[in-house]
């Protein structure tokens, strides 16, 4: 026998000792043969799989960060054209049942919206309800500052290409000061492939993803979040899946409605004040302005007054009467004279 065959027997028993120490080991402590091994899929409830289904047949919204240029004017031609966001809208309608301020956007796998109580906060604290335009204004000047925090980056990036420029020399270190920071706080926590440093590219691509995530960012205004109802609409005769919000929104039950919007509805939109009062006024919500409510309480205030004083002074007059003629109707029964009750009601009528 060659010491090669030897070798090759030596490696076929210790293979098949560790092989029967493994097999003993899973079996006293794994219940092997029995185990299933590790599921390929998670396995969720009928509930949560419909769910999940229905999130995976959804489109995507579909959007290019940086903004592609396109020029329509000479101006941008030369100087580039804005960047805009490429949000997605909501569509308002008005229908008999469902109210007036009903919206629906369109659904898609990787539209988000505001926590609930964010945007509860929002609401209460600042006074925003129908009208979500200065969120709107805020969501488009940070976008902005992404997109020119990105260039500065990316400017850094190529300065280092031009061997010639100092980039800690006037005017480039004004430029470099505006993102040593983020460089300075990346730096330890990014990977060194080959030598090369690849905080740059993830401090852009980070950057990238939070501003393209503001075009998928919807605000559901009046409403909170977890009221929008997942559903389908006939749209340019095609069916869409859209998220609907409808009704009353349940901070308007929770809170008082901002005075404007109640003012707007009173003296421009009886209609929708009508509505309101109509279907919703059982559930002890004030639908009048607070201006209507003022002059409503002073006017009441006013009339129980003067109630309160005709009755004190018809109270006081009646006392007084009985106090004047009391001896009157004293000296009667005691030196009787003339027609005494003819007498007394006279005095008494005067």
């Amino acid at each position: 026998m060659t010491l090669a065959s030897k070798i090759l027997d030596f490696k076929l028993a210790f293979a098949g000792g560790v092989e029967a120490l493994m097999e003993k080991i899973a079996t006293q402590f794994f219940n092997y043969p029995q185990v299933p091994g590790m599921p390929i899929s998670q396995h969720y409830d009928s509930k949560t799989q419909s769910l999940v289904d229905y999130v995976t047949q959804l489109p995507v919204h579909n959007t290019a960060f940086p903004t592609p240029a396109v020029p329509l004017t000479l101006s941008q031609v030369f100087f580039g054209n804005f960047p805009a966001l490429l949000t997605i809208d909501r569509t308002f309608y008005e229908h008999k049942s469902d109210g007036f301020y009903n919206f629906y956007v369109p659904n898609y796998k990787n539209i988000f919206f505001l926590p609930d109580w964010l945007s509860q906060w929002i609401q209460i604290n600042f006074d925003i309800s129908v009208d979500t335009t200065s969120l709107e204004v805020i969501q488009q000047a940070v976008f902005l500052i992404l997109i020119g925090f990105f260039f500065l980056v990316e400017f850094r990036m190529k300065l280092y290409w031009f061997l010639t420029i100092n980039p800690y020399t006037r005017p480039w270190v004004y430029l470099i000061s505006l993102t040593d920071w983020i460089q300075d706080f990346m730096t330890g926590l990014s990977p060194v492939i080959l030598g090369v440093d690849l905080t740059a590219p993830l401090i852009l691509g980070l950057t990238g993803k939070v501003a393209d995530s503001l075009n998928h960012l919807v605000f559901t205004m009046p409403f909170l979040p977890s009221e929008g109802q997942p559903g389908k609409m006939l749209i340019d005769q095609e069916v869409t899946d859209v998220i609907l919000f409808r009704y009353l929104p349940s901070l308007w039950y929770t809170h008082p409605i901002p005075d404007g919007l109640k003012e707007f509805w009173y003296t421009q939109r009886r209609d929708i004040f009508n509505f309101m009062q109509k279907n919703y006024g059982h559930l002890d919500i004030e639908f009048l302005p607070n201006r209507i409510l003022k002059e409503m309480y002073e006017q009441q205030h006013v009339t129980k007054s003067l109630i309160g004083n005709n009755s004190d002074d018809l109270s006081t007059n009646l006392v007084s009467n009985v106090a004047l003629y009391s001896d009157y109707v004293f000296d009667h029964f005691i030196q009787p004279q003339g027609n005494f009750i003819v007498d007394v009601m006279d005095k008494f009528i005067t």
